[in-house]
């Protein structure tokens, strides 16, 4: 699973199948289909039904990856969740509410799915980020909850975002530990786009590699913030071309615009041009 899949991440409620081509179709690299936190307890068993509708139906060629959130692992809903998700086509379960390996650890062990992407967003589950990236399961990306984490702490979330500063840079590390990525926040404010780049150019800033969405309308905003333009590409690749001709020189410093050059400034190069589309 390419790490590149998660620039963009569309929540679409499991209860509207009305949605699943229009999520499907909006240009994300990823699409979430709810089980929890959009599905009111009344009808998660519709809401799996629909999945498995879905899911059973025959499936189009098309490069977006279809992951499942589950309810959260110790609620009354999670074998149900679990023991469906073994049986459907998806490409990975979200777990809510991540707070220990144990947790990600149960999840592996019921076999619903190989690859296991966790939302952080309690403050257990902000500090505990390295240890939760750093389990035997597969993950490919840290997401990070910023709605519960406020809630929980009962602060306000600002546009500023310095509220988030240190959950976001707890995610960002830890998924750079294990060569995943972290994913951002949703920003609830659908209508707000300027707002949205602001907070999605802060989260970029913070080492974050893409951000979730909860409507169509974001993903184009998303998409453009977390794509390397090709004015940074142009320049990250003269470094990297340059660097790489002074390595064969026997050099390990050069200048370049006025700017020295050296291994880490050529690594970061080499980061930013593995962010262009394929």
């Amino acid at each position: 699973m390419k790490t590149s899949a998660f620039r963009s991440v569309l929540f679409v409620p499991s209860t509207r199948p009305d949605r699943f081509a229009k999520a499907l179709d909006s240009g994300a690299d990823a699409v979430i289909f709810d089980l929890e936190d959009s599905v009111e307890a009344g009808k998660k068993g519709d809401a799996r039904k629909q999945l498995a509708l879905f899911f059973g139906g025959p499936k189009t060629e098309s490069p977006v990856m279809r992951l499942i959130r589950c309810n959260v692992v110790g609620s009354r809903w999670i074998k149900d969740d679990l023991d469906l998700i073994a049986h459907l086509p998806a490409d990975g379960i979200v777990v809510p509410k991540v707070e220990t390996p144990a947790q990600i650890d149960e999840i592996a062990r019921s076999g619903a799915s190989r690859t296991i992407v966790p939302i952080l967003e309690t403050a257990r589950g902000v500090l505990n980020a390295m240890s939760i990236a750093n389990t035997t399961a597969s993950i490919p990306a840290l997401l990070f909850g910023a709605e519960d984490l406020t809630a929980q702490m009962g602060i306000p979330r600002t546009l500023d975002g310095e509220e988030l500063v240190f959950a976001r840079s707890q995610i960002a590390l830890a998924a750079t530990t294990i060569g995943a990525v972290a994913v951002d926040a949703v920003f609830i404010d659908i209508n707000k786009t300027d707002e949205l780049r602001r907070d999605a150019e802060r989260a970029r800033a913070l080492g974050f590699r893409g951000k979730m969405c909860i409507h169509p309308a974001q993903v184009p905003i998303v998409n453009d913030v977390f794509t390397p333009s090709a004015e940074e590409l142009e320049k990250a690749q003269r470094i990297v071309d340059a660097y790489e001709a002074a390595r064969v020189r026997g050099e390990g410093v050069i200048r370049l615009d006025d700017q020295m050059i050296d291994a880490p400034v050529a690594a970061r190069a080499k980061r930013l041009l593995e962010m262009k589309r394929t």
